[in-house]
């Protein structure tokens, strides 16, 4: 195992040189700061977090990262995750990447500089090497969303299951112009499991996916209203029903929907997801489909701060998705 003094050696500091600069002590220049980093990733060297936590040292923060603060699904789940931490002890720290690879590789900085005991990452675009075996050592634990091809841990629902059974249901009630609502970039589609669980559940039905049916990067309640305008725009080859990844965003669309006098669901059946409180508020109440945020908040919560202590891992709990019937479909 790699330790300090390797460290040392190879860049000819002091171990209290390279100390300071883990730390980010300003009596170190950049120039300095670099070569010591460079060495610490070329060796593979992490700072020992349990050693700190022995010494009394630990940061007792953890860090969470998300890709929009705005999202109400990251909301309700970083409150999960601070109320199960704080009775342990802990505090987060949030952290937003705005889905910019170079915050999220500055936030893992954080954390191999002891800024951080742990962290959470609710989805991850940075699968590099290094990273993996941060992950493999209990200093990352990756929940909700991960769309790379590396096998690793992840907390997360069954989502593709969860479209799929909310496709399936709106099939059953005799669309079968189903168009798909995302946040995510349409590159991303093929890798995508809502994207899959769509997808499946068409062509049990003999139905082709149609591109134009497909909305990507809608994140907003803005976003839901103007998606109704794409939706128009397509005539009378427009879809009948809407499959939308965010209660936030098909929000916008209901609510355009009232605007325009389009009768929902009548002419246009809506489904959302997460179940979040404003769902149940909307008139007429929101279709959707229920995630176990909370739970699974505060089992990520309890998992890497076992981690971080070296203890045994919490029992997993089951982390099921449920349609919810209401009014837009």
């Amino acid at each position: 195992m790699t330790k300090i003094i390797d460290v040392a050696e190879k860049t000819g500091y002091s171990i209290t040189t390279i100390s300071r600069a883990i730390n980010d002590h300003p009596y170190v220049s950049d120039k300095t700061k670099k070569k010591i980093f460079d060495a610490m990733k070329e060796l593979d060297y992490y700072p020992n977090n349990v050693a700190q936590q022995l010494r009394g040292k630990g940061t007792k923060l953890i860090g969470v990262i998300i890709s929009f603060v705005i999202n109400p699904f990251f909301t309700y789940l970083v409150d999960a995750i601070e109320k199960a931490a704080y009775q342990v002890g802990y505090q987060i720290v949030i952290l937003q990447t705005l889905e910019e690879p170079e915050r999220e590789k500055k936030f893992i900085e954080m954390l191999k500089k002891r800024q951080l005991d742990g962290l959470i990452m609710t989805s991850l675009d940075d699968d590099s090497p290094e990273v993996l075996k941060l992950i493999e050592a209990g200093k990352i634990v990756v929940c909700n969303r991960y769309l790379g091809e590396q096998n690793i841990p992840l907390i997360h629902v069954d989502e593709k299951k969860a479209t799929y059974e909310a496709t399936y249901y709106l099939l059953s009630k005799g669309h079968r112009k189903i168009g798909y609502v995302t946040g995510n970039r349409g590159s991303m589609l093929p890798v995508d499991p809502r994207f899959e669980g769509y997808v499946q559940a068409l062509k049990e039905f003999d139905i082709e996916p149609n591109s134009n049916y497909v909305f990507p990067r809608r994140l907003t309640i803005s976003d839901g209203k103007s998606t109704l305008t794409d939706v128009l725009a397509l005539g009378e080859e427009r879809p009948d029903a809407l499959l939308v990844i965010s209660d936030e965003v098909a929000s916008g669309i209901l609510s355009q929907c009232h605007l325009l006098n389009i009768k929902v669901p009548e002419t246009l059946a809506i489904i959302g997801f997460d179940d979040q409180p404003i769902a149940e508020a909307l008139y007429p109440g929101l279709t959707t489909v229920r995630q176990p945020i909370k739970e699974m908040g505060e089992y990520v919560a309890a998992l890497i701060i076992a981690n971080i202590e070296h203890r045994e891992h919490p029992e997993r709990p089951e982390l099921n998705t449920k349609l919810i019937i209401r009014g837009t479909a």
